[in-house]
């Protein structure tokens, strides 16, 4: 049983290589097309194809360029011109993209604002329900000033939170050099 666990293992632990080489085409309408099958490529658009080779295909080395070709893809390429690989998804600033930075922001801002712009009439009830309390001495008065006051401690205890995640969202893209603009 210990032998075939070991085994199950050490099959698992081992990388599967895949021998994969890409291939990139611009159509007419400027799209940026990728295949790993050759044939998969449009007649028209085999003249300029940008062959990404794998890891594996390489013997070994990697090569992190894009080799433009304008032989048959059926055949080993010939490089022409090697030039740096060109960023394929959207740009990641400390692995999240504009969109996830910008949201971020967005919703502390927003719900910072949301409390800050309504705890002015909690202020306001507190010091009613103080008032009531001095003139009438109930119990439900005084029960409705101590919760009242703790609803507001609440809200200065999660706006100084939210100024601390603010700040250290900040400080993570200011390391991650997010563009200013992505953090309004």
């Amino acid at each position: 049983m210990r032998f075939s666990l070991l085994l199950v293992v050490l099959v698992f632990s081992f990388p599967v290589s895949s021998n994969a080489d890409t291939y990139q085409w611009t159509d007419n309408q400027g799209v940026v097309n990728f295949t790993d099958n050759p044939d998969n490529v449009p007649k028209k658009y085999r003249a300029k194809i940008k062959v990404t080779p794998s890891v594996d295909s390489s013997q070994g080395t990697q090569n992190s360029g894009t080799a433009e070709t304008s032989v048959d893809p059926h055949k080993k390429s010939e490089v022409t011109a090697t030039s740096p690989a060109a960023p394929v998804g959207p740009k990641l600033y400390g692995g999240h993209d504009e969109g996830w930075w910008k949201s971020r922001y967005s919703s502390l801002r927003g719900e910072l604002k949301s409390i800050q712009d309504n705890l002015p009439a909690k202020r306001d009830d507190l010091e009613q329900l103080r008032r009531k309390l001095t003139l009438y001495t109930y119990s439900r008065n005084r029960i409705a000033y101590q919760e009242k006051l703790a609803e507001i401690q609440r809200d200065e205890d999660r706006i100084k939170a939210l100024n601390g995640q603010l700040a250290n969202l900040d400080t993570e893209a200011t390391s991650a050099g997010v563009p200013f603009d992505w953090r309004r």
